[in-house]
């Protein structure tokens, strides 16, 4: 049987002058909306990786950066036990289209939805050209090392420094913060899943350096092709949610914990049109 060909990604960046673009975006006029009392970074995708160059940049870190879609932000909401992620966290973009939808209801509209993988491709070409380096962290190591694979493919010279599995015993997890530590990557893709991978930050901050960390989620599963993204016509509506809810009925709870969030949203706007009134 023939090998199965690695998947390869590009930007949609590649025939611009990107560098130059994000270069130009004012940053001091970029802002934050509350939605639901959780703060989300109101910027274009390019806004984004502007943000992320800057940060690279200034090595003020480690900072954390994460996507929010409806069952994370609701569970980030004030008074709740993760709250402290969205106090954590440097930037905090908006991934599932429900939040736009939310910011729409709640008259503070976000710009656009910046999706994760398109996003990260972004992230990677911004890499190579500025010689940024790379480390992977999450999954299964064997994903990860599919993940390696497809990025070199797709982007000959990135420089990936490091890369290992997220699932580790004591041993193994102090190899890997002293890897970190030595290494000082310019940027991490953690791969652990929501809120594990917030709290790994949040534990290991001090082997982390300078660098970016960027919480992937379940990126590594698309970018290794074993899993594949939502077809077109799901993405284009902002029904990804909805064909994953389909092809995998085990995902039943997190439907109702979107229709919770798409509830809070409703009652919200209501109470703010009966303050309005009186």
């Amino acid at each position: 049987m023939a090998a199965t060909e690695p998947e390869t990604y590009s930007s949609a960046r590649e025939d611009r002058d990107y560098l130059l673009e994000y270069k130009s975006v004012d940053l001091h006029s970029l802002r934050r909306e509350s939605i639901l009392d959780v703060p989300v970074d109101n910027v274009s995708r390019d806004e984004a990786v502007a943000v992320i160059l800057d940060l690279v940049e200034k090595k003020r870190g480690p900072h954390a950066v994460l996507f929010a879609d409806p069952v994370k932000l609701s569970s980030m909401r004030p008074g709740l036990k993760l709250h402290w992620i969205a106090e954590l966290a440097r930037v905090i973009l908006p991934d599932g289209a429900g939040l736009g939808w939310a910011s729409r209801m709640l008259h503070r509209p976000l710009k656009e939805r910046i999706p994760m993988i398109a996003f990260l491709m972004d992230i990677v070409r911004l890499s190579l050209k500025k010689e940024f380096t790379i480390f992977l962290l999450g999954s299964k190591l064997e994903t990860v090392e599919k993940v390696y694979h497809n990025l070199n493919k797709s982007f000959p010279g990135v420089r990936i420094i490091g890369r290992h599995g997220g699932h580790f015993d004591t041993q193994r997890a102090e190899l890997v913060r002293q890897a970190l530590k030595k290494s000082a990557p310019d940027i991490i893709f953690l791969g652990m899943g929501f809120p594990t991978q917030e709290k790994w930050f949040r534990d290991n901050t001090e082997y982390l350096s300078r660098a970016v960390v960027i919480c992937v989620d379940g990126a590594f599963d698309v970018l290794s092709g074993n899993e594949k993204k939502a077809p077109d016509w799901a993405q284009v509506h902002g029904l990804a949610w909805f064909w994953r809810t389909i092809t995998r009925p085990y995902r039943i709870v997190r439907f109702l914990r979107m229709i919770r969030f798409y509830l809070s949203v409703i009652f919200r706007n209501l109470k703010m049109r009966s303050r309005k009134s009186t």
